[in-house]
């Protein structure tokens, strides 16, 4: 099994090729993307926020970048608070339609409020067209970042994390949104020193550009939108070439990617590409036997991460009933590992 380490095939950030596009500064593909001009020491003032600089009183705080644009650490410059300030990339800012799609999305996106979700509360646009949202700032570190920490995960750890993200994705379904990029990196942990399950709390990031189910793009704004996700973590539908309406069902599997990376280090599949037609091709289970990976989570990972989105869980509710079932059948102290 290869170790955590090792260099992904994909972006994490953005899913280009890794392959032959890196550099120095990481993925030419997200660099390029962000375009040359995108905010400077000059222009960090969007509306009432303002982004912050590193120690360096000129290189601007990066949270995170992607395909689509970058997230800040900003500065509410009314109330004295910190925040997470996601900027549209400039290359966007010229398209009337592509702006009013981020406005309404991060309008649905607003009215998801629930304790695995970092908010959305404000949307804007700077009188020269760049949209920005800002976000609840989350002060701790991915699961991607614990998992390089810790290694791989003890079951019941890995569970829980799952359980919270579909409690997350229970309220989100509520709302009729789907996430679109579940992954290691748009999991963070918050507060959680005492190492105890219980103490530990996920929130999910980046449910700002979440795709609401009513707001299917079409004609050139479809072609703006193209694929949202990471491959490796992606559904099978959302990688083929006419990607169908996706639902719920689409985050429980990517979420089923997660739980697999937490338990095995690594994916059940690496190297998928968006355009890709995936077949019903059978699991690796050998990485979980490696892992000594529960029968009954290999179970739920079945279901989880069927290629049909009818043979997985039918709604989030559903999966986290599975979740708490598989929890209390290896919590059992009668319960055998072996």
């Amino acid at each position: 099994m290869p170790p955590i380490g090792d260099d992904p095939l994909h972006c994490e950030e953005c899913g280009a090729s890794l392959r032959s596009g890196t550099s120095k500064l990481g993925c030419l593909n997200c660099l390029l993307l962000g375009g040359p001009n995108e905010p400077g020491p000059e222009s960090r003032r969007f509306q009432d926020y303002e982004i912050c600089c590193r120690e360096d009183g000129v290189t601007l705080d990066e949270l995170g970048r992607g395909a689509m644009g970058i997230t800040y650490r900003a500065q509410d410059l009314t109330l004295g608070s910190s925040v997470a300030l996601k900027v549209i990339s400039a290359r966007y800012s010229g398209d009337p339609e592509t702006r009013e799609r981020f406005r309404r999305e991060a309008r649905s996106a607003a009215q998801l409020r629930h304790p695995n979700v970092a908010g959305v509360f404000h949307f804007g646009e700077t009188d020269a067209g760049r949209c920005f949202y800002a976000m609840e700032l989350i002060e701790g570190e991915t699961v991607e970042a614990y998992l390089r920490r810790n290694r791989l995960l003890p079951p019941l750890l890995a569970l829980e994390i799952t359980t919270q993200v579909a409690r997350a994705l229970i309220a989100a379904e509520a709302h009729g949104l789907v996430h679109r990029d579940l992954k290691p990196s748009n999991l963070m942990i918050v507060g959680n020193d005492s190492g105890e399950p219980d103490a530990l709390v996920v929130k999910v990031i980046d449910f700002g550009l979440a795709k609401s189910v009513a707001l299917a793009p079409t004609g050139a704004n479809q072609a703006h939108v193209g694929f949202s996700g990471t491959p490796d973590f992606a559904s099978p539908e959302q990688l083929r070439p006419n990607r169908p309406s996706l639902d719920t069902r689409s985050d429980i599997y990517s979420l089923g990617t997660t739980l697999w990376y937490l338990l095995c280090g690594r994916t059940p599949f690496r190297g998928r590409s968006v355009g890709e037609e995936v077949h019903d091709e059978p699991l690796p289970l050998e990485q979980l036997v490696l892992a000594h990976v529960p029968e009954p989570v290999t179970t739920l990972l079945r279901s989880m991460l069927a290629v049909d989105p009818g043979g997985r869980p039918s709604s989030a509710r559903e999966l986290l009933t599975a979740l708490q079932r598989c929890r209390q059948v290896i919590s059992n102290p009668s319960f055998s590992f072996n």
